[in-house]
């Protein structure tokens, strides 16, 4: 999936709960909080795409 996408679904707000999986998905709530905590959002693609990955990571 591009940034693009995972921008928009971000901005709708994600999931609404965890799914407590190993690594955590793309749009948990736990993962889109650390990216807001970080202001990762207003990098660019590439950036954003290495800050998600270590945001997954339990």
């Amino acid at each position: 999936m591009d940034m693009m996408k995972m921008r928009r679904k971000a901005a709708k707000g994600g999931k609404k709960k965890c799914c407590r999986s190993r690594q955590r998905c793309k749009l948990c709530p736990v993962v889109l909080k650390r990216l807001e905590k970080v202001h990762a959002f207003d990098l660019d693609d590439a950036a954003l795409e290495k800050v998600w990955a270590k945001a997954r990571i339990r």
